[in-house]
């Protein structure tokens, strides 16, 4: 256990200080000691979606129920603002998530924002613009760590499962060119029923190590976006037992970095409070994954809204469960989500 958290460790520092500047790491780590010894509940990061736009169709997408507009997306400025925001939280990591965040073209100045302020900016991405020219702008913004979707070790299956013809080699392509001018870089893939039993998961593991990618995380199914009502894609204990033999401390995890033991079921980040997501629209939601929405960055500040959150029901089901594959989470929730004309609905009626 103590070498798994020194490799899950040296892991962290190589994702997401290993850019940052001298001040930033000294900032970022007094934050977390901060918080820690003063007791002040904060989460360690904030994924801001930057955009529900995206080129794919992905077949596991959790984004598909989300109204796509680009004309009532945040800001560069209301962005900022919840950046600033969160470093006054206590937080440390901005993840910028989609839909597709390279679509934005004002992405690299919000990296090089959140970097001023004393963050670790990171972003997820389908790599279909991850050409060397935005690798060379997205480090010069000093981003701290990109991570690149990958659904299959096959070309022609990753190109059929995201809907567009060569995203696999336009992935393969932006992931060597983060590892050969050494932009920390990670291959992000899902579990599933089909893959774990086939033996893609792994060959996707072996392919992240043969391009000498930092890191692989896998994440859980869940029953969200295009599963909503897939409860049969749920993955067995048999697969539980299966894929938590596939985790490496340091090198592959299942969804949350600390992990640094074989675990059968990934963390809630969000019930765990480690975690908060800001929509596109400005919804702040317990996850990206989970449609509920405890107030809009547009109408009250992010404290306020973290604080309402956070002494919600929501915040009292099992952490070591995904909210979404929470049987009971389901049924409570789960009918109004299916009936809302759009989402996220109102966290509480």
């Amino acid at each position: 256990m103590i070498f798994g958290n020194l490799k899950v460790a040296r892991l962290a520092y190589r994702l997401y200080f290993r850019r940052a500047t001298f001040m930033t790491r000294i900032l970022c780590a007094w934050r977390l000691l901060k918080n820690r010894l003063f007791g002040i509940r904060a989460p360690i990061s904030v994924m801001i979606g930057v955009t529900y736009r995206c080129q794919c169709g992905c077949v596991y997408c959790g984004m598909n129920l989300y109204q796509v507009d680009a004309e009532v997306e945040l800001s560069t400025e209301e962005i900022k603002t919840v950046i600033e925001q969160a470093r006054e939280l206590g937080v440390v990591e901005i993840t910028l998530f989609g839909g597709e965040p390279l679509l934005r073209d004002d992405l690299d100045e919000i990296v090089a924002f959140a970097s001023s302020a004393s963050m670790l900016p990171s972003i997820d991405t389908n790599g279909l613009l991850l050409t060397p020219e935005r690798v060379e702008s997205l480090m010069n913004a000093r981003l701290s760590a990109v991570k690149v979707s990958m659904d299959s070790p096959e070309a022609g299956e990753h190109d059929r499962m995201r809907g567009v013809a060569g995203c696999f080699d336009q992935a393969v392509s932006g992931i060597r060119c983060c590892v050969e001018r050494g932009l920390p870089c990670v291959i992000s893939t899902y579990a599933s029923r089909e893959n774990i039993r086939s033996g893609d998961l792994r060959r996707v593991i072996e392919l992240g190590k043969s391009l000498g990618v930092d890191a692989v995380r896998i994440i859980d199914t869940t029953l969200s976006g295009c599963l909503l009502a897939e409860k049969h894609k749920k993955l067995s204990p048999e697969d539980r037992r299966e894929l938590a033999s596939m985790l490496e401390p340091g090198l592959v995890f299942l969804e949350n970095l600390a992990s640094a033991r074989a675990l059968t079921h990934p963390v809630c980040s969000a019930v765990a409070r480690r975690y908060i997501y800001v929509s596109p629209n400005g919804d702040v939601q317990p996850c990206c994954f989970v449609p509920l929405s405890a107030g809009n960055v547009r109408e009250d500040p992010l404290n306020t809204i973290l604080a309402r959150l956070w002494n919600s029901p929501v915040m009292s089901y099992d952490p070591g469960r995904c909210l979404m594959n929470n049987h009971k989470f389901r049924g409570h929730y789960l009918p109004r989500i299916e009936a809302a004309d759009s989402l996220p609905v109102a966290l509480e009626e």
